[in-house]
């Protein structure tokens, strides 16, 4: 806690003014011998302790409400989250979300999410504990933990600045879980600084009750959320989903399918500038964007017939959040899309290798290669963009297993159907659990997919894939650490993704096509639209020209090997690259890098699911906004305002005489003492000498 007068503590002695006029006008009495005072004395004998401690708690009384008025005077502030009594812990963790969304503005200071919260936590901070608390920094782009000197230094660390990633709530507070078990940090505050976007919070996924559990196991571990989930106004973004070059006579084009989109309640049409840059060489165009989304398909920009492959990006006019206005794009000979299919059941392999067969774009060639598990080390592990294993997973440490892992951290994609026999082999931090069957009489269907993003998301005209008419008569579970993007009925996961690090590429369903299992190769279009988009996906990995999203580790374990492809982009240091949205060169390679497509959307997890998924644990959740400059750290005068109040009437209320009782009266008009004795008694008391204070 801290004042805006400081100067008003010289004055705290006056809080014993009381207690000083106490003892002046103790001293002040005079003495008055008085014979019949020898009784009011034995009764204030009687009653000495009781009489003391009654004036002890009226003079306490005094000094608390003088005291209080004094702070009032010197206007006291105190941490909206730290309170008045808690004290400094031994360590503040700041977990700060860093992801693209963070980055909208308020257009009229031109501060962001980020820049305001971690603004307003620094002054929490330092007005709450100040220099008393080790401090540690963990970011979700990097998630490393940073000890730092000072919270003034939050807006000026390389950890805190602006990214186009996406944030993984969970593993954020996962790691803030193992340093606190590894540093045993004592009494811990955590502070979250995030805007609840669901895609970041993954609110649906196994990792929460997990985390719960070991941190209500953790004592003296307390957190505060600071949310910013106010969504951007009239926002708009783009998002290319393909590029493709193509020639024709003596002209050469790019033919791009795009997307822009936005999210309003009414939506009216409105005219959008387009800007396309290729290479350096701009162009310029109109739209009409009459609902919330415009697709445009085989949109033809022009280019210079020599030029066979490079760079380009869309850009929108700069609205409340500019990260989404630009979306980065590179073009080249696409390679073929190469897919392996690793089973020894020719029922699921069949229905698999037609839909990778059917070519979903003409001007690609598309190529299926079948193994057996017995040759699985026959993989072209260089060409293939999509690998499906239905069999049983390779062994922690075999040769297979460490291929995999190597294959899914490139970028390309892994799919995994179930064995018929599965065993306890886990790969990517999942594994298969036991068959389990339908009820007879009825098929189960999937109650719950995720469609705003993944392998099934509603197509691009905003259409949804007929996933909830799909019919599962038995799956087999999936256990582990994964993000389910669709489960059947009793919550079971059908479809996971697995979290484990350099393996967003992973994919484990918990079904077959065959027949007995799903109706899978039946309806043909889930699986159809399912196993094209994960080809593309891993497709987007191979050749020279290749798309990404913006990440820690996409550009390898030396990231100093790329530069900025775009000669006139602002100078980067090569740990900031990965980062960032942009086309990077090395060599012959380029490597477009975009914020991943949930940062896009504006849902957010609501306040009830923010207390379902800390349940348990000792939280406290301020929500702000953008246009409110307030801090977190406010006066708190009302506070001892309140307090004197209540002193003065207490005080009031012990200094309150007791109430007498009439005495009895008898018919004679005389009343006895308690003992019977008349009030008149014949008995002559011995004289005596007997002093009063008046």
């Amino acid at each position: 806690m801290t004042l805006l007068q400081p100067a008003i503590l010289f004055a705290l002695p006056l809080a014993a003014l009381p207690v000083i006029i106490h003892l002046i006008h103790y001293y002040r009495r005079r003495q008055v011998k008085w014979a019949a005072m020898m009784f009011l004395h034995a009764a204030q004998r009687m009653n000495k302790g009781l009489s003391r401690l009654r004036q002890i708690l009226i003079l306490l009384l005094r000094v608390l409400a003088v005291a209080a008025i004094l702070f009032v005077v010197g206007r006291p502030l105190a941490g909206g989250w730290l309170g008045l009594t808690g004290g400094a812990p031994d360590t503040v963790m700041i977990l700060v979300d860093r992801s693209a969304s963070m980055e909208q503005i308020n257009p009229a200071t031109g501060v962001s999410k980020r820049a305001a919260g971690l603004r307003n936590i620094a002054k929490a901070i330092n007005d709450a504990v100040g220099s008393r608390s080790r401090l540690v920094l963990i970011d979700s782009a990097l998630g490393k933990p940073l000890p730092i000197e000072k919270a003034n230094t939050l807006l000026d660390l390389p950890q805190t600045e602006a990214t186009d990633t996406a944030a993984d709530i969970p593993a954020l507070f996962q790691s803030a879980l193992d340093y606190i078990t590894a540093n045993k940090t004592g009494r811990t505050d955590v502070w979250l600084l995030s805007d609840l976007q669901q895609s970041d919070w993954d609110s649906s996924g196994g990792r929460w009750e997990a985390l719960r559990a070991a941190f209500t196991a953790l004592q003296g571990v307390r957190f505060h959320i600071l949310c910013y989930p106010q969504p951007a106004r009239d926002d708009l973004a783009v998002n290319v989903d393909r590029v493709v070059r193509r020639e024709s006579g003596d002209k050469a084009e790019l033919l791009l399918d795009l997307r822009i989109s936005r999210h309003v309640e009414n939506p009216q049409p409105i005219e959008v500038p387009l800007r396309f840059a290729v290479n350096g060489a701009v162009t310029s165009t109109k739209v009409t964007l009459k609902e919330n989304q415009l697709a445009l398909q085989s949109y033809a920009v022009p280019i210079d017939k020599e030029t066979k492959r490079g760079w380009g990006r869309v850009d929108l006019p700069a609205d409340s959040w500019a990260g989404n206005n630009t979306y980065y794009f590179v073009f080249d000979d696409p390679p073929p899309l190469h897919s392996v299919i690793v089973s020894d059941d020719p029922a699921q392999t069949e229905p698999l290798r037609a839909a990778l067969s059917a070519p979903l774009d003409p001007s690609r060639k598309y190529t299926t290669t079948v193994l057996p598990t017995s040759r699985a080390a026959e993989i072209p592990w260089d060409t293939a963009a999509l690998i499906l294993w239905q069999g049983a997973l390779p062994k922690a440490g075999d040769v297979l297993a460490h291929q995999l892992q190597a294959y899914a951290a490139s970028g390309r994609s892994v799919f995994f159907l179930p064995p018929e026999s599965p065993d306890a082999n886990e790969l990517f931090g999942l594994h298969w659990g036991n068959w389990e069957s339908a009820p007879t009489e009825k098929a189960d269907t999937v109650e719950w997919w995720r469609n705003d993003a993944g392998l099934l998301a509603n197509t691009r005209d905003g259409a949804s894939l007929p996933v909830g008419s799909l019919e599962v008569t038995r799956h087999c579970t999936i256990v582990g650490n994964g993000l389910p993007l669709a489960r059947v009925a009793g919550n079971a996961p059908l479809l996971v993704r697995s979290a484990a690090d350099q393996s967003r590429g992973v994919y484990f369903l918990g079904t077959l096509p065959g027949p007995g299992a799903s109706s899978l190769a039946r309806d043909g279009v889930v699986m159809y639209a399912m196993l094209h988009r994960v080809l593309l996906d891993g497709a987007k990995n191979l050749g020279k020209a290749r798309q990404g999203f913006a990440a820690a580790n996409v550009l390898g374990a030396d990231p100093s090997k790329w530069h900025p492809a775009d000669k006139t982009a602002a100078a980067t240091d090569s740990t900031s690259l990965p980062l960032r949205a942009g086309v990077d060169a090395s060599g012959d390679q380029l490597l477009a890098l975009n914020r991943p497509p949930g940062e896009d959307q504006p849902a957010t997890i609501s306040t009830g699911m923010l207390h379902d998924l800390l349940a348990g644990l000792d939280f406290r959740v301020l929500t702000d906004n953008l246009e409110d400059e307030r801090s977190l750290t406010n006066e708190v005068w009302r506070t001892f305002l309140v307090a004197m109040a209540v002193a003065l009437l207490l005080e009031a209320l012990i200094s309150m005489p007791q109430r007498r009782e009439a005495p009895a009266v008898k018919r004679n008009g005389a009343s006895p003492d308690s003992n019977g004795t008349p009030p008149f008694s014949s008995a002559k008391p011995e004289p005596e000498t007997t002093s009063a204070t008046s």
